[in-house]
């Protein structure tokens, strides 16, 4: 899975148009992944659309651009990217799927979602991050909720890295390094939401069904 990740990375940066990227991107999933089950692919779907919607807030709002768009400011690629991010997460760092707080997790993704789609500043926008993705490890307060916003951290590290210093995206104001300080907590942010939402979700589409799961609560 190291692999797979490190050679999308790769992809990312130094395959030369948009629709090779892609092209390129899907074979190495396929290989990384090998078997797709359905509730894993619905999911990809479901969690790339959902954030087709948030890159076009965030894009709208001026917190980021790519550079060679294809279609609505965004490159090809990027239709499918986040589907990969979150199953390749999940794959690599698993577990049981926690039980689902609806009130809770959905208060945290609105707030979440609404910081990268209103402020422009970036400091500002790396407070508020902080405090949310803060908020909601210091609520759930599970040694898995860590793990996973830690590995989303490192995948991010990659990805905006090679992302910004091959020319594919940028941000404005940008520190030494070409990546602002507040990409952190967004990666962990989407690591906690990829345990929180993105994980119950797959259980309840069926792919990691284990007898006894809890019922929702607060």
């Amino acid at each position: 899975m190291l692999l797979q990740l490190l050679a999308t990375a790769a992809a990312l940066g130094w395959v030369p148009s948009n629709l090779a990227k892609l092209a390129a991107m899907l074979a190495i999933w396929a290989a990384g992944f090998r078997r797709l089950r359905r509730a894993e692919l619905v999911l990809m779907l479901g969690v790339n659309a959902i954030f087709v919607v948030a890159n076009g807030g965030a894009l709208h709002n001026g917190v980021f651009r790519f550079d060679h768009p294809d279609l609505l400011g965004m490159p090809a690629y990027e239709f499918l990217m986040w589907g990969f991010y979150t199953l390749h997460t999940i794959r690599v760092v698993g577990g049981r799927p926690p039980r689902f707080q609806p009130i809770a997790t959905l208060l945290l993704v609105a707030l979440f979602a609404a910081a990268f789609s209103t402020i422009r500043d970036p400091q500002l926008l790396l407070l508020v991050a902080v405090a949310i993705v803060a908020a909601g490890l210091g609520w759930f307060r599970e040694p898995a909720d860590f793990a996973y916003a830690g590995y989303m951290v490192a995948v991010g590290a990659v990805i905006e890295y090679v992302g910004v210093g091959t020319g594919q995206w940028s941000y404005p104001a940008a520190p030494v390094g070409g990546v602002p300080l507040w990409f952190v907590p967004m990666w962990a942010g989407v690591g906690l939401f990829t345990r929180r939402l993105f994980l119950p979700a797959l259980d309840r589409l069926g792919s990691a069904r284990r007898p006894g799961r809890p019922a929702a609560d607060l």
